[in-house]
């Protein structure tokens, strides 16, 4: 069975490719090449929100008489940045793209309205949503929690570097175990380091279904499109 909508969450990191930071065009022509036939092949409604850690991650805590209100601000604008580089990509491989954004940016970033996201997704578009939420001292996962409420995504997903969600960091420990499916309690009972703590109690509240998975797993993107249980499952 298609999963009708998702909301997927990027991290910034994933547009650098092999720098050390900004944007690598060879990485992100293949990552919207890749998105795109997923859509045509499975037909399913795709929103993104997109992180700006490969661009600005905030300041250092030595960093005298550091404003985070500012640092926040200029985090929200590298999500700008980014969000610009996957709508353009995703028009030149065929795919209809707007952008959609917390923060407003007269020309360049709309504010985020649902109905101009419906409209989008009728017509067999994408959406990225950048900008955060708008505000300072909210996190982009925060932001992916609250847009996929609001687009009534089927289920959150996010992409990260390991294949699902483990007691333990899989990079560090041999033993670790990986969750096929885990509650929002188990994962602030444990603390494990999946999203924010924000996030987490906003989906668990609103019954929200997360998906946690490797974008760089071949296949798994497109198996996730299909339905197919890929990952790990974190729901009440």
């Amino acid at each position: 069975m298609i999963k009708k909508r998702l909301l997927i969450k990027l991290s910034g990191e994933v547009l650098k490719g092999p720098l050390s930071g900004g944007l690598d065009w060879k990485t992100i022509d293949l990552v919207c090449k890749r998105i795109v036939s997923v859509i045509k092949q499975t037909g399913v409604e795709l929103g993104f929100v997109i992180g700006g850690g490969n661009i600005f991650r905030g300041a250092n805590h030595d960093i005298e008489n550091y404003d985070r209100l500012l640092g926040d601000n200029m985090g929200m604008m590298a999500t700008v940045i980014n969000g610009l580089a996957l709508v353009e990509r995703f028009r030149a491989q065929g795919i209809d793209a707007i952008l959609q954004s917390g923060v407003n940016i007269d020309g360049v970033a709309p504010l985020f309205t649902i109905d101009k996201t419906e409209e989008q997704f009728r017509k067999g578009g994408v959406v990225v949503f950048c900008g955060g939420i708008g505000n300072p001292y909210f996190s982009t996962d925060t932001t992916a929690a609250l847009r996929a409420l609001q687009i009534k995504a089927d289920y959150l997903v996010k992409a990260t570097k390991v294949d699902g969600i483990y007691d333990k960091d899989p990079m560090k420990y041999n033993d670790a175990q990986k969750y096929e499916e885990i509650s929002y309690k188990e994962i602030i009972d444990q603390r494990l380091q999946i999203m924010d703590l924000t996030a987490m109690q906003l989906l668990s509240i609103n019954k929200m279904k997360l998906l946690v998975f490797s974008m760089t797993e071949e296949g798994a993107l497109e198996g996730i499109c299909r339905g197919e249980h890929i990952g790990t499952i974190v729901k009440e």
